[in-house]
């Protein structure tokens, strides 16, 4: 007899995790989707054809509205016009004020060949010496602030048209071994108002940033009286007038020398970039390193008497320093520099181009032997410059070109001779400490003739004698033509005019 043995029957599965669809439900959603087939058919149609429909619209509609569209199009087209106009005329006008705009800027970085040291700047060994004590520091700024020392922010050189004041401020950094940015005085002046401002802006950034790189860097200003011609002066009024009656606001008033003033004062003041890297060593709780870099000023000019006060005052050019015209020993130095630079004869005398030149300042000088000695050896034939080419040199940047008279009447010829002859007696006697170079009759420049002489030694300062017979020598060519053309003569006027000066 066998056994059966009944298995459980196995359980349907649970759906946890979905609802139970019971039939009435399945049946409502079945009724529904075959309800909304045809929606959905018409629905996949409109996406299929919705962007060619678009098109087909909008040309029916620009078909049937053709006169509305060529109005648009006519109106696009001209704005797009005009708008090309208005950009080419204000790129026309940023382009041309941008070139007028442009001024002479030289920089000179160390090692540059453009670069001279003091090697090439002669006669003031006194300057030099003063100069050097503060380029050393100059070049290395950290024992003077260990020390608590500050360095100068400016150096004002002054003195007379050629006695070197832009070379010697070249010579210092090329010296020293650092950066140089030159830019002209009248080169900040600009014809609306505050170009002038950006200028200097630009050009103090510019002093920064090589300072930066080079660790410190000259900003030399040639011609510094055309910035910073004092604010009371007449051209500052001047100038304040013409930017304040409803004219152009041309020539921006004092706006440069108000800016380099700032400049100048805040040159020590930390950089935004400092002060981000102050604050990261603040929180870190670390020394912050002193600054290694400096930017001084540098400023020539020939009127010392027109700058603004405020730009002389300790703190900004705490320095004036005179360029003078050299003395005989100076001289001599220049004059034998500037002959090894040129192939001359064994007949140069230095001494006698020293004592004949007391008059000369080092351009002249320079101009005299390397340029006009030369051209006029050359265009004689000849290789090697010769003594009396750097005297005719010397005599044409005394007084002029020679430009003689080819037809001139002979009494006219002979008063000259005699107003000439008057001088050069009277000075022989009259003014014995004086050597006369040279007597012409011939015309140079706007005198009919000359008398050119020079002292024995450089003079410092007259007695009163000596001024009374610079008086008489003037006179003297009055009596001598009186006395041998029976009548007075005009052509006296220069000698009226020492007379009026001396006295």
């Amino acid at each position: 007899m066998s056994t059966t043995t009944l298995e459980p029957a196995a359980r349907p599965r649970r759906r946890w995790f979905r609802r139970q669809t019971t039939p009435s439900r399945q049946v409502k959603r079945d009724l529904l989707s075959q309800r909304n087939r045809p929606l959905r058919r018409l629905a996949r149609f409109i996406r299929s054809i919705w962007f060619w429909a678009l098109i087909a619209g909008l040309a029916y509609w620009a078909y049937q509205v053709s006169v509305v569209l060529n109005v648009l199009l006519i109106a696009l087209g001209f704005a797009l016009r005009i708008l090309f106009v208005l950009a080419f005329a204000i790129l026309q006008f940023v382009a041309i004020f941008w070139l007028m705009a442009q001024a002479k800027v030289e920089v000179i970085r160390p090692r540059d060949p453009k670069q001279v040291t003091f090697d090439n700047y002669k006669s003031q060994p006194n300057l030099i010496k003063l100069v050097r004590q503060w380029i050393t520091l100059l070049s290395d700024l950290s024992q003077f602030q260990k020390m608590g020392g500050q360095f100068i922010n400016g150096l004002l050189l002054y003195g007379e048209p050629g006695t070197g004041k832009t070379l010697l401020a070249k010579a210092i950094p090329g010296e020293a071994g650092i950066a140089f940015i030159s830019f002209e005085g009248s080169g900040f002046r600009a014809m609306f108002r505050g170009v002038d401002v950006l200028r200097m802006i630009w050009f103090v950034r510019k002093a920064r940033r090589l300072a930066r790189e080079y660790v410190a860097c000259i900003a030399y200003i040639d011609e510094i009286d055309t910035v910073g011609m004092s604010r009371g002066g007449v051209m500052g009024e001047g100038q304040a007038r013409m930017g304040m009656g409803g004219g152009f606001p041309f020539m921006g008033g004092s706006g440069a020398l108000t800016r380099l003033l700032y400049e100048m004062d805040g040159i020590g003041d930390q950089s935004r970039w400092e002060k981000l890297c102050a604050r990261i060593a603040r929180q870190l709780r670390r020394p912050f390193p002193p600054r290694k870099w400096h930017v001084l000023f540098m400023g020539s000019t020939n009127r010392p008497d027109v700058l603004d006060p405020a730009l002389a005052r300790p703190g900004r050019f705490d320095r004036t320093i005179v360029v003078d015209n050299p003395d005989r020993s100076g001289r001599r130095e220049i004059i034998k520099y500037n002959l090894d630079k040129i192939q001359h004869d064994d007949t140069i005398d230095v001494e006698a181009i020293v004592s004949d030149t007391t008059w000369a300042t080092p351009a002249k000088i320079m101009s005299a032997i390397t340029k006009d000695a030369v051209r006029l050896a050359l265009f004689d034939n000849r290789e090697r410059v010769s003594q009396p080419d750097i005297e005719l040199a010397f005599q044409e940047k005394a007084m002029g070109l020679e430009n003689p008279i080819e037809e001139m009447q002979e009494d006219q010829r002979r008063q000259v001779a005699y107003h000439e002859a008057g001088h050069t007696v009277a000075q022989h006697y009259l003014r014995p400490n004086e050597r006369i170079v040279r007597v012409s009759i011939i015309r140079r420049s706007e005198a009919l003739g000359y008398v050119l002489p020079v002292p024995n030694y450089d003079i410092y300062a007259l007695p009163l004698h000596t001024l009374v017979a610079d008086i008489l020598v003037s006179l003297a060519v009055h009596m001598v033509v009186k006395l041998f053309l029976g009548e007075y003569w005009t052509g006296a006027t220069s000698d009226f005019q020492s007379i009026r000066s001396r006295i």
